[in-house]
């Protein structure tokens, strides 16, 4: 097989799988939503309902949607990774809503002591963020009890 082929398989590969991984995002947003909804409609005081309406849609995906009694943390990859843990091989991401396009573009202008004013495409673009669960890694301590 030429490189070129292999080039173009993987990268026909790489777009499945963000595929999928979008549909999956779709999915949980979609029964986070309906989560949010019935928080709202149901909660003991307006005080309590202004609150659940608050908070962003990732709240509920992480914490409805993809928590279980196992899974009781997500973190990106970073930052497991600066606590000394490790992603175990083959795990498969979560994936949730990332920062607006428009914020990171404001972010990296300002930390450049720029000015950049966002338009509203790039307020409304969200792009994917992928976090692991603590039953997706292993620790220092788990290392070293192994030996």
């Amino acid at each position: 097989m030429k490189k070129h082929e292999t080039n173009t398989e993987t990268q026909n590969t790489e777009i499945k799988n963000r595929q999928i991984q979008f549909n999956r995002l779709l999915e949980a947003s979609h029964e986070a939503r309906q989560i949010k909804t019935c928080m709202i409609e149901k909660a003991p005081t307006q005080a309590m309902a202004a609150y659940y309406a608050t908070l962003p849609i990732n709240y509920f995906i992480l914490n409805f949607v993809y928590k279980t009694a196992e899974i009781t943390d997500f973190k990106k990859f970073n930052e497991w990774k600066q606590e000394g843990a490790i992603i175990i091989k083959g795990s498969k991401a979560f994936p949730i809503w990332g920062q607006p396009v428009g914020a990171q573009k404001e972010e990296r202008a300002e930390e450049k002591g720029e000015h950049y004013e966002a338009t509203a495409e790039e307020n409304r673009r969200f792009p994917i963020c992928y976090v692991f669960s603590n039953l997706q890694i292993t620790t220092k301590e788990e290392r070293g009890a192994a030996c």
